[in-house]
């Protein structure tokens, strides 16, 4: 690939690409409108930032996340954010939810494949982009259609809990890679990465589970390799026999890590016992077992299914090449011998993110549960795949399969190499690239929600962005209004595909009418009866 592909540039072609299919997204979030938690949970951090300022306003959200804790849920530092709502500086500033969330998305991404594949793996930078890249359009442009595009990047109140705590907990993970493999560790980097996983333990339970399972591990890698350095040569010479010990010794460095995944263990543990949880848990919908079994079942489901999408498949596809590369380098410090181990491990932390929400409600339909499960199980699901080629290229060897004089002819290994190495690779690149850009500009045209980008813009070239946002802004004379103490809203004349979440109903006692009309002072706001 090399000699026919310019790394670097196809890096830039890409990254170029991913910015013009982003911007729409980007544009689109200054039609948005704060609804439902954006208000409730909100509420008092806007009463002390309109009688105290700004700085009121951060002291408050603090406050508001210890409440909460006692009261209701016990992720702290989720909630702390969600109070935080851009809407509570003005109402026009809520685009920058989605501008925040994106940004620490692409950050955190970016910074765990290049620590992964960079700094741990010793992959070739640009061949590291180019993964990188394919990755970010994958995860963002073929998210599933529906609400977990709106909840997942448009919704503050879900967006900042959920895709924001998976970009920063990914931030976290690369830095612990990046401590791992310093041969003297800063000062300053274990105390910075044990608040952020003390942070990150009261994120949402999706993430923060997650992280508890890969942070245990990281413990046991560093018992187990401290034992190991410490015991007599001889004894060093027998544990090395035992699986185990030879992969705590391939990481060994990841001991450097205890106390920042002990925080974030104390943070998770804290979380897990919060007095408010009680209040949810009470009425558990299944018992521990059943959500395990079912969150099985719905990531087999996911991964082997309804992820895979034209799209999807296409870029899986055109990722195998880059992946297959990545291994040559690879190869050189890691082994492939696990297969089994690997992708079980990847496809069962996929399934224990969703074992919460099924355990507390029974079901993962939420759009931000569904954005979330999407986003971490396709980063696995892609580590499998590239572990799988590394495992079919330096252990399985098929060429070992053949004997006598077909082997001397031509082996299948070779064909494997030419077409993702050597002198087919191009081709087999450009053909994916072709058929990928055919495909979509295909379908785009009858189905423009294809993707998130071009979803985007149909929303704004319709006019109803536009429109959703001036009726907004109509209701919004009225809230502001000291004189108007009833107040009663038409309906939104539309529904913006990505920006409408959800609306007051014409109920007055709807808890959406009573958010709305406490956070403006309202005694009353009601939809009007057609």
């Amino acid at each position: 690939m090399k000699r026919n592909i310019k790394l670097k540039a196809l890096r830039i072609t890409l990254f170029l690409v991913n910015v013009i299919v982003v911007l729409p997204i980007l544009i689109l979030a200054f039609y948005n409108v704060p609804s439902a938690d954006d208000f409730s949970m909100a509420y008092e951090v806007h009463e002390s930032y309109v009688s105290g300022g700004f700085f009121s306003a951060i002291i408050k959200a603090i406050y508001m996340g210890i409440w909460y804790y006692f009261n209701w849920t016990g992720v702290y530092f989720s909630n702390t954010l969600t109070a935080l709502a851009p809407s509570v500086f003005g109402e026009h500033f809520y685009f920058i939810g989605t501008w925040v969330v994106l940004f620490m998305f692409a950050l955190g991404l970016w910074y765990f494949f290049k620590q992964l594949l960079c700094e741990t793996l010793r992959v070739e930078k640009h061949l590291a982009g180019c993964i990188t890249n394919i990755m970010f359009f994958l995860l963002v442009q073929c998210m599933p259609v529906g609400a977990s595009r709106v909840e997942g990047f448009f919704w503050y109140s879900g967006a900042i809990n959920y895709l924001f705590m998976f970009g920063f907990a990914l931030l976290w993970l690369g830095m612990i890679l990046h401590l791992a493999s310093l041969e003297s560790v800063k000062g300053y980097l274990v105390p910075i990465l044990s608040v952020m996983g003390f942070l990150l333990g009261g994120a949402n339970y999706m993430t923060s589970l997650s992280l508890a399972i890969i942070s245990v591990c990281i413990l046991i890698i560093s018992i187990i390799a401290s034992v190991s350095v410490k015991a007599p040569l001889e004894k060093q010479i027998e544990l090395r026999k035992h699986e185990i010990f030879k992969i705590a010794e391939r990481f060994d460095g990841l001991k450097r890590a205890y106390i920042p995944t002990i925080c974030m263990l104390v943070g998770f543990a804290l979380s897990a016992i919060a007095p408010g949880n009680k209040v949810r848990s009470d009425s558990a919908a299944f018992n521990p077992i059943k959500a395990i079994l079912m969150a099985v079942y719905y990531t087999m489901d996911a991964m082997l299914g309804k992820w895979l999408t034209w799209p999807t498949i296409i870029l899986l596809v055109f990722l195998i090449p880059f992946l297959w590369k990545a291994t040559g380098r690879i190869k050189r410090f890691y082994g492939f011998e696990h297969p089994a181990l690997f992708t079980a491990f990847c496809f069962l932390l996929s399934a224990a993110s969703i074992t919460p929400p099924i355990y507390a409600t029974g079901s993962i339909e939420a759009g931000r549960i569904q954005a979330l499960f999407y986003m971490q199980g396709m980063i696995l699901l892609s580590l499998i795949i590239g572990y799988m080629c590394g495992w079919i290229r330096y252990v399985i060897k098929p060429a070992k399969l053949i004997d006598g004089d077909v082997l001397a002819k031509r082996k299948p290994k070779d064909f494997l190499e030419d077409a993702y190495l050597g002198q087919h690779a191009t081709r087999v690149v450009f053909a994916v690239s072709a058929a990928f850009i055919a495909g979509s500009l295909l379908a785009v045209k009858p189905e423009p929600d294809l993707y998130t980008g071009t979803a985007a813009l149909e929303d704004i070239f319709s006019g109803d962005a536009y429109c959703y946002m001036k009726e907004f802004d109509e209701r919004l004379k009225v809230l502001k209004d000291d004189n108007v103490k009833e107040a009663e809203f038409s309906a939104f004349s539309v529904h913006p595909q990505l920006l409408f979440f959800s609306d007051i109903t014409k109920d007055e006692g709807d808890w959406l009418n009573k958010a709305m009309a406490e956070y403006y002072h309202k005694d009353k706001v009601v939809l009007q009866n057609d």
